[in-house]
């Protein structure tokens, strides 16, 4: 069994472990083999554990061989190898103190190694850009993060009426260490943002560079508050050169988990950053800019961190209650509808802070969504507007690969495929308009619909009714 010897020297190479040493008896017992056994063998690291995983399913070890059961079963075998959960978190704090970035990259790079961030998947992404008229805005189809499987699903629904132990969701701090989740893997660490424990994580399934995600230690629901602001300020001062940000906090226009507060972030720099200012406003120590940005952006900066607060605080409250009924804007009716988006970031000693004001209201013609993606761009985006995609990075269904290649030929030679009827219109228009002769085309027409998306999910139009509105609005805080 040279695949188990090849896992402990993979262990032993990246200095997780410094023997072969009794601890991994139980990994060896599994494949019915002795730790005296062991001998030095070097390969490649996706080999080594797919022979693995192979040989634990023809030995009844987990079942189904679904690729949610080979990932749970891959990060156990993961487990044996690498650092303790409370190993790691000791190396983390040890090398926080002598430089925060390089605790962090140890974290990543950890991550990375035992495949928790699923790196080779997360390179199956279809990724382009689009020269909106708001300047470049980009797009990812999302490859690699794999459907349910049908057997997945089937066990799942076996075990519905079983009792409930463990994670409550998929960022519960309850994953860390977990097999059923496929989280054997994952390490996370405890951060204290204002006087609140929470955890750091990465995301397995990165939307760009060091994706992470910063989760309550308590399994509470999303709430965006005027504390929202001290826990975005606190994190870039403990790692500045992330940016983080949130989900609102309502359906809709929030992310797809509104049960446990939630904050991400990362390395990265959002189509957002770059956007123009329309306006300049002043407010003692702090600049306002109201940006050239589809959706309703306030950006806030300032070297002095209350100053800032204080501001942002009042935004926040001032368009909880706001109403402007000849733009659909009503702060109560049903429910609560007017909520924020907010992102900071650390410029130097520049404290920025982005305010995207959104609304969840529905009518009769927006059943889904007065400011969500309209019925005419669905075909490419319908599930909500999160954080991500309000920063210029556009999450595409998986969906689209294959529906965009069929889509292309029938636009080029005119063949008819079935399930390419959600997009029928539009490829029709696209084939009388004679301007998409390649998939570099057909995918600027895909960043065009983006554009549109983004554009229905703001709330002041940038037109001059919505930004007369808006800049009403903005003196209003000031």
């Amino acid at each position: 069994m040279n695949a188990l010897h090849a896992l402990v020297t993979y262990g032993l190479k990246h200095h997780w472990i410094h023997s072969p040493n009794p601890s991994l008896a139980n990994l060896f017992n599994l494949y019915k083999l002795t730790i005296e056994s062991y001998r030095e063998i070097h390969s490649d690291i996706e080999t080594t554990i797919a022979s693995l995983l192979d040989a634990g399913f023809n030995r009844n070890l987990f079942e189904p061989n679904t690729t949610t059961e080979r990932d749970a079963f891959e990060a156990y075998l993961f487990d044996f190898i690498m650092p303790s959960p409370t190993e790691t978190k000791m190396t983390f704090l040890r090398l926080y103190q002598q430089n925060p970035q390089k605790a962090f990259s140890y974290l990543y790079d950890l991550s990375i190694d035992v495949n928790y961030i699923k790196r080779k998947r997360n390179l199956l992404n279809v990724s382009f850009s689009y020269p909106s008229k708001y300047g470049k805005i980009d797009l990812t189809i999302n490859l690699s993060k794999p459907e349910k499987d049908p057997k997945d699903i089937a066990k799942a629904l076996e075990q519905q009426n079983l009792p409930k132990i463990g994670p409550k969701c998929l960022i519960c701090k309850e994953n860390e260490h977990n097999y059923e989740n496929a989280r054997m893997n994952l390490r996370i660490i405890p951060i204290t943002l204002h006087k609140r424990l929470w955890h750091f994580q990465y995301s397995p399934y990165a939307y760009f560079p060091e994706h992470c995600i910063i989760l309550s230690d308590a399994h509470v629901p999303m709430k965006m508050c005027d504390e929202t602001f001290h826990y975005l300020l606190d994190f870039i001062d403990y790692m500045p050169d992330y940016f983080i940000g949130s989900n609102a906090d309502i359906p809709i226009v929030g992310g797809s988990i509104l049960d446990h507060d939630h904050f991400q972030g990362g390395k990265f720099h959002f189509p957002i950053e770059y956007a123009d200012s329309i306006k300049t406003y002043t407010s003692g120590d702090v600049t306002l800019n109201l940006l050239n940005w589809p959706l309703s952006t306030i950006r806030l900066e300032s070297e002095h961190r209350d100053a800032l607060l204080n501001l942002a605080k009042r935004i926040r409250m001032v368009w909880s209650t706001y109403d402007h009924e000849a733009l659909e804007i009503v702060s109560k009716s049903y429910g609560l509808h007017n909520t924020i988006t907010p992102i900071a970031r650390k410029l130097d000693h520049v404290y920025q802070i982005d305010i995207i004001l959104r609304n969840n209201r529905v009518n009769s013609t927006y059943p889904d969504g007065i400011f969500h993606p309209h019925r005419d761009v669905q075909h490419i985006k319908k599930e909500n507007i999160g954080l991500i995609e309000a920063m210029g990075l556009a999450i595409l269904p998986g969906r689209l690969k294959t529906e965009l290649t069929k889509g292309l030929d029938y636009i080029l030679n005119g063949k008819v495929y079935p399930e390419l009827a959600i997009h029928q219109s539009w490829l029709d228009t696209l084939k009388q308009s004679n301007t998409v002769h390649t998939m570099f085309d057909l995918e600027q027409a895909v960043g065009e619909k983006f554009q549109s998306v983004l554009e229905h999910a703001g709330v002041f139009k940038l037109n001059p009714e919505g930004i007369r509105a808006m800049d009403k609005f903005i003196q209003s805080c000031l």
